[in-house]
């Protein structure tokens, strides 16, 4: 009797450490806030993939730039620190530059037409992500860009004024340079502590992020311009995909593609809300007549 128990013991000690080591734990990093849609939809597809997998692919979410700005986590991923990333299509493009025509200023003018380009887009960049090493999960979009400032801005003299944060990437800094502008390479994580010493004074980002961290505080001025589609995607290096045994990756994508689509709506809804209640703090709405369009219009025409 003793020994059946101990081997009964010792069979089922084997088959949980069996069931261990098969799993497989996907840290997963991202700039987006706590709190935020993104951040709520990642929770939820973590939950799913969980169901999916009776527990073998498991997601821990790491937001709030928790695992470095996007810079960061690209290179974390590729030595297997942390093994999935939601970036933007900065941290995208940081793996294939390709991307960056994508958020080009007034280059893409309504949702409609983004959805347009990216449904026939989005398969060469998915090869050529996977051709350096990294598998799209999904792509979503983010809502729009706009410039938030510490001073009104209607035409392009208004912002030669002022010191605007980008993410730094060379291509990006010399077309703002090459059109007048005064740009500051930041890492992400630093834009509040840059704004209000005085380095900035302002940025290009959506509604709901620049509501999410405060930003709007200082620069508590959006110029009522549509200039570029915020989207992201959600990548795992190959390697670890290819840890995903085979008969589950369909249904995670699947799940994940679900995720995104139901993210949309929810970020277009949470942008207006965002506006609102900055409004109410203190933000103020320039509108931008057609006269100063046109202005930014040859601006950047020349500029990129």
């Amino acid at each position: 009797m003793k020994y059946t128990a101990r081997r009964t013991a010792a069979l089922l000690a084997f088959a949980l450490a069996a069931a261990s080591a098969g799993a497989l734990t996907l840290k997963l990093g991202s700039i987006v806030p706590k709190g935020s849609p993104w951040e709520l939809a990642l929770r939820r597809l973590s939950a799913e993939w969980d169901r999916i997998s009776g527990g073998s692919v498991t997601v821990q979410v790491y937001p709030s730039g928790a695992a470095g700005d996007e810079a960061d986590m690209i290179r974390k991923m590729r030595i297997g620190q942390i093994q999935a990333a939601l970036v933007t299509v900065s941290g995208v493009q940081k793996i294939w530059s390709g991307v960056k025509v994508l958020s080009y200023p007034l280059f893409i003018r309504d949702d409609a037409e983004f959805r347009h380009v990216m449904e026939r887009l989005w398969p060469m960049i998915d090869r050529e992500l996977e051709a350096r090493g990294f598998k799209a999960v999904f792509w979503s979009p983010g809502g729009w860009m706009y410039f938030f400032t510490r001073l009104p801005v209607i035409r392009p003299d208004d912002l030669r004024r002022q010191k605007v944060w980008v993410w730094g990437d060379p291509d990006e800094i010399v077309a703002w340079q090459s059109m007048g502008f005064q740009v500051v390479p930041l890492s992400s994580l630093d834009i509040m502590t840059s704004l209000t010493g005085g380095m900035i004074d302002g940025m290009v980002t959506s509604p709901l992020v620049a509501a999410s961290n405060q930003w709007f505080g200082v620069a508590s001025h959006m110029a009522g311009l549509k200039l570029s589609p915020l989207w992201g995607a959600l990548i795992v290096p190959v390697r670890t995909w290819e840890a995903v045994p085979a008969r589950l990756r369909p249904r995670l994508l699947e799940a994940a593609a679900k995720a995104a689509a139901d993210l949309a709506p929810e970020i277009a809804k949470a942008d207006e809300g965002a506006v609102a209640v900055m409004r109410k703090y203190g933000l103020r709405v320039t509108e931008i007549p057609p006269s100063a369009r046109a202005e930014w219009e040859d601006v950047v025409s020349r500029g990129l």
